[in-house]
């Protein structure tokens, strides 16, 4: 049951707290305040999608450097 007060994170929160912890970079009193908020499915899911996005740029990437190499 939610704290009065309390409130789910947006989108962005979860997006923003995901991305800082792939370079282990956080402000503790962000984590505190985001350990309440965000939910670890929101976590989890946004981990998958940011980690199949970083995949996904560094094939391209990849492809792109390859490809130009060859031409």
């Amino acid at each position: 049951m939610p704290e009065a007060g309390k409130r789910d994170a947006s989108i962005g929160a979860v997006a923003r707290t995901v991305f800082w912890s792939f370079f282990g970079v956080r402000r503790r009193a962000h984590h505190e305040d985001e350990t309440v908020r965000i939910k670890p499915v929101h976590v989890i899911v946004a981990g998958v999608v940011g980690a199949a996005v970083f995949v996904a740029v560094l094939v391209t990437l990849a492809k792109l450097i390859v490809g130009g190499a060859a031409g």
